[in-house]
């Protein structure tokens, strides 16, 4: 049986849509609760690595134009003493920067869906390009943010 490429594409854009209607309203900022009140709850199990990049995909109908993606990974790992009954959570997710109208909801919505409290330390590692940070620091502006190697060995070779 062979799929026509326009009902795959309908499928899509019709899971795509079930999927936003699903997300609640956008915020400014998901920080929960004072940081006073972090202090009362359990500690946390894990940590939560999250690597974050931007690109750009040029369109398919109009080649002179394009749009951006931002796709990233979260990982909540255990150390020696946790693991023993414990599963690493691995989540992927995407969106389209110039599209997306709830693009912070996305990113919290991952997370929380792989148990992060307000009192867990999360790690982000991106290329530092400020749309990045900005969804970041609206997730944890006290979480470590990391320049990966990559980028800023493009940038020095772009100086040198």
């Amino acid at each position: 049986l062979t799929l026509d490429v326009k009902t795959v594409r309908y499928d899509t854009l019709k899971v795509a849509k079930r999927l936003e209607a699903e997300l609640n309203e956008d915020h400014t900022s998901f920080i929960e609760g004072e940081p006073s009140d972090w202090e009362l709850l359990p500690p946390p199990e894990g940590s939560f690595t999250v690597g974050i990049n931007g690109g750009y995909v040029r369109n398919w109908v109009d080649k002179k134009h394009k749009f951006e993606v931002i796709v990233g990974k979260s990982i909540r790992s255990f150390d020696e003493s946790e693991e023993e009954d414990k599963t690493p959570s691995l989540k992927r997710f995407g969106f389209v920067q110039t599209l997306e109208t709830k693009s912070k909801r996305r990113l919290y919505e991952v997370l929380h869906s792989q148990g992060l409290q307000m009192n867990q330390d999360i790690t982000f590692l991106s290329d530092g390009e400020n749309t990045l940070r900005q969804l970041q620091v609206a997730m944890r502006p006290q979480a470590t943010h990391i320049l990966d190697w990559h980028h800023v060995t493009m940038k020095l070779t772009v100086l040198r």
